[in-house]
């Protein structure tokens, strides 16, 4: 298994870590330590995607597994981040349900290019949306262990950017897959 696709499977273990030390009650324990290691393990969890990415196509390590399974890592990773921020009242639920619901029907889009025999890698536009995600992660964490101040208009502002963003790099990959779903309608 190449250096890049070993990043990636580190990453969704991270995030099991990261959901399990997430859900730990902040009455658990008096000083939120086990919510900071897991915004820290978040933290490093963001970079390997970026770290992985860089390696594959830097020495020419691109392979079908981290063409499927890198955009997978980084949706278990970030759906993750959006419910336990949602579950401590940092994100608005309708926004994780929007993001969810893109997440879910691009996936559903790749599994039917899968079944034509494809592979439908990243676009330079979900790599983006996936960067802006995991930066408003970033914060939204930040803001959940008590390390930003709380809610203000420029975090509104933020959630507000990303849900556009979120939906418009969605009906993008619909658009430019139209000829692999059209013959299923």
């Amino acid at each position: 298994m190449t250096l890049p696709n070993q990043l990636t499977v580190l990453r969704c273990i991270m995030t099991m870590i990261f959901v399990v030390l997430a859900a730990i009650p902040a009455e658990a324990t008096q000083n939120l330590l086990h919510w900071k290691i897991a915004y820290t393990i978040g933290i490093v969890a963001g970079l390997t995607d970026i770290l992985d990415g860089y390696l594959a196509r830097r020495f020419d390590l691109i392979t079908d597994f981290g063409k499927l399974m890198d955009p997978l890592a980084d949706k278990i990773f970030t759906v993750s981040g959006f419910v336990i921020l949602s579950a401590r009242g940092i994100v608005p639920a309708w926004v994780t349900i929007l993001i969810l619901t893109r997440e879910f029907a691009v996936t559903g889009l790749r599994a039917m290019v899968a079944n034509k025999g494809e592979v439908m890698a990243a676009s330079a536009i979900g790599k983006v949306k996936t960067i802006l995600q995991m930066l408003v992660l970033a914060v939204g964490g930040a803001i959940w262990v008590d390390w930003l101040p709380d809610k203000t208009w420029w975090w509104t502002t933020m959630l507000c950017l990303i849900v556009v963003y979120t939906v418009y790099s969605g009906i993008v990959y619909f658009v430019k897959s139209g000829d692999f779903y059209m013959k299923e309608i």
